[in-house]
């Protein structure tokens, strides 16, 4: 009976032990789910899609890698690379934290140096507009540069407007776009100038 008793204990414990490693990390899926979901913002979206992909990917993985444990005979379940794989996934999340938070410290930063230099680029349009040659043969490319000047005006307005509403992307896209207007007005001006006093 001893030697029953003997034999059994170890077997028992190798039970006992493999049972204890086939427990699904539920708590560890639960709370890298929150940490995932914490992070799917329009921020991140804006800032660090491809970060929040690869974290989405990754989670992924660890979920496939949980069903095909379960899908295993209980004593030969593994969670161990499930594990790992929430670990990354974890690891993942707080880089596009991160990320995003830089990125759009930077982007702001951008917005805002673009928007402050509209202002004199504008001015700068408007006064050189005003003083351009006119005649029969400038007429339609002065109307052209009033409705550019126009449009420079409203992508400053935008800018301004994306600005408010923290769309630092969509502030320097249009401070960008307004001062690639203003400045093809001033080069057309001052060209057509230089070649009016050089005919003169």
């Amino acid at each position: 009976m001893k030697r029953i008793i003997g034999v059994l204990l170890p077997v028992f414990g190798l039970i006992i032990l493999l049972s204890g490693c086939s427990s699904a990390p539920t708590e560890e899926i639960k709370a890298t789910t929150d940490a995932l979901e914490s992070i799917e913002t329009p921020d991140i979206n804006t800032y660090a899609p491809e970060s929040l992909a690869a974290a989405q990917d990754e989670m992924n993985k660890a979920l496939a890698e949980v069903k095909t444990q379960e899908e295993k005979f209980a004593l030969t379940r593994d969670y161990k690379q499930s594990v790992a794989l929430l670990k990354s996934t974890n690891e993942l999340v707080e880089k596009a934290a991160n990320e995003a938070q830089a990125n759009k410290a930077k982007a702001k930063a951008d917005a805002e140096t673009a928007l402050a230099e509209l202002p004199l680029i504008l001015q700068e349009a408007s006064d050189l507009l005003a003083k351009a040659p006119k005649g029969k043969d400038t007429k339609a490319d002065l109307e052209a540069m009033q409705n550019d000047l126009k449009l420079a005006e409203e992508n400053a307005v935008e800018a301004n407007n994306a600005m408010a509403a923290e769309k630092y992307p969509d502030a320097l896209a249009k401070s960008r776009t307004a001062k690639e207007k203003s400045s093809s007005i001033i080069e057309q001006v001052k060209s057509a100038r230089q070649k009016l006093g050089r005919k003169s």
